[in-house]
């Protein structure tokens, strides 16, 4: 399915050529490539232009494309058979997503769906997957990927057993890490990754910004104070 937006082939525009190339060779899983897959890659390349709320992947399509962020911010979103909807992860630029490795017919675990206006590269899966066999370099940086995925999943149902409180205050120490003491992020997008209403996540974040531990602006939160929310995220 192809996503909504602008779409352009890389390989028909010499511009968009030379930056996939340099978006590969800056990104930890897409330089490992051997040159020849590179060549493949970037063949069959397509530039991508979405606007805000865009979908670009359902969950269990076939998988046969993934993606590269240029610009912007992605949503992982994984629904239930009632169609609750609980936000899996946020992917940054530079970041890949939709890489999907098993020996049976591949299908998304996820749909992805633009945050902001985005630009991405979308590559086809076959490209990456080809060069894995003989590409040690390649296997070593997917398993440390996977592991750490692996270890955030379990991380994570772990917390759900846990208070709103402490599943909020670990998902800030998460974005923390990602974006620094500024997040670019809504409470409400707090909210969908903690699995609580938003109304749920005003209260608690309100909570910590009387604390001292944090700050909320429009679209924004701030920590304040690290070794705080650390201690809230212990319980305490």
């Amino acid at each position: 399915m192809r996503p909504e937006g602008q779409t352009n082939r890389c390989a028909r525009q010499p511009f968009l050529t030379a930056r996939a190339i340099h978006a590969i060779e800056a990104n930890e899983v897409l330089s490992k490539l051997r040159a020849a897959s590179k060549q493949k890659l970037v063949a069959g390349a397509t530039w991508q232009e979405l606007e805000r709320q865009a979908t670009i992947c359902h969950q269990e399509t076939s998988a046969v494309r993934f993606w590269l962020v240029l610009d912007g911010e992605v949503k992982l979103v994984t629904y239930t058979r009632k169609g609750a909807a609980f936000l899996i992860d946020l992917v940054l630029r530079n970041q890949l997503f939709g890489a999907v490795f098993h020996h049976h017919p591949p299908v998304y675990p996820c749909t992805a769906v633009t945050v902001r206006k985005t630009e991405l590269l979308s590559f086809r899966l076959k490209d990456l997957i080809e060069d894995l066999d003989e590409n040690l370099p390649l296997q070593r940086v997917l398993l440390a990927d996977t592991c750490d995925k692996l270890w955030q999943a379990q991380q994570m149902r772990g917390l759900w057993l846990e208070e709103a409180q402490v599943r909020i205050a670990h998902l800030l120490l998460y974005l923390y890490e990602k974006f620094g003491p500024i997040i670019p992020e809504t409470r409400a997008t707090l909210a969908e990754l903690a699995g609580t209403s938003v109304e749920t996540a005003i209260r608690i974040s309100t909570a910590l910004a009387r604390r001292g531990i944090l700050v909320t602006r429009r679209g924004q939160i701030e920590i304040l104070s690290l070794a705080k929310l650390r201690a809230c995220a212990g319980g305490q």
